[in-house]
């Protein structure tokens, strides 16, 4: 490796490029289409006419390995459009994952079956609930559930939007 100064460049410059390439594409968003089972409906606030202006929603990733669940909150028109489906209904979702400014992926539903879905980033109700567990097992009996919360291969090659790395 040259010590000269042109080298120091290069090698810097090379460097820089590639942090400003990876910040590009990292920042990219991507948009993907799922299903997913409506599992609960809770209303979360009412105004004083009686009307849901906040409801949240579980939903179950379907298609996905391990146990994958959405927590999403959504406003009086995503409420009152969603009224119309019921637990155990398997809709289409749209979903948007992206690069946060904290360091890390991060997904958003926007859409589910037809109703839209406005994005709150920084709204408490909606999270996720990402795992694989297996059996723990002790002297062969079933002692409990070890679970891994982080974003297994087998899980983002089929569901690629819950990917966090």
């Amino acid at each position: 490796m040259k010590t000269g100064k042109k080298g120091r460049a290069v090698v810097i410059g090379g460097l820089l490029g590639l942090v400003v390439l990876g910040t590009g594409c990292r920042r990219s968003a991507t948009h993907y289409e799922s299903t997913v089972k409506l599992v609960a409906r809770t209303p979360v606030q009412k105004n004083a006419e009686g009307v849901v202006t906040l409801t949240d929603f579980e939903l179950e990733w379907d298609p996905c390995p391990g146990d994958q669940y959405e927590y999403v909150r959504g406003g009086r028109a995503f409420s009152a459009c969603m009224a119309k489906y019921e637990p155990g209904d398997y809709l289409a979702v749209n979903v948007v994952h992206y690069w946060d400014t904290h360091g890390f992926y991060r997904w958003d539903v926007y859409r589910v079956g037809d109703c839209a879905r406005d994005v709150e980033p920084t709204s408490e109700g909606t999270y996720d609930k990402s795992q694989e567990c297996t059996t723990h097992k002790m002297y062969g009996e079933n002692a409990g559930f070890d679970c891994d919360r982080t974003s297994p291969a087998n899980l983002t090659a089929v569901c690629p939007w819950l990917a966090r790395r």
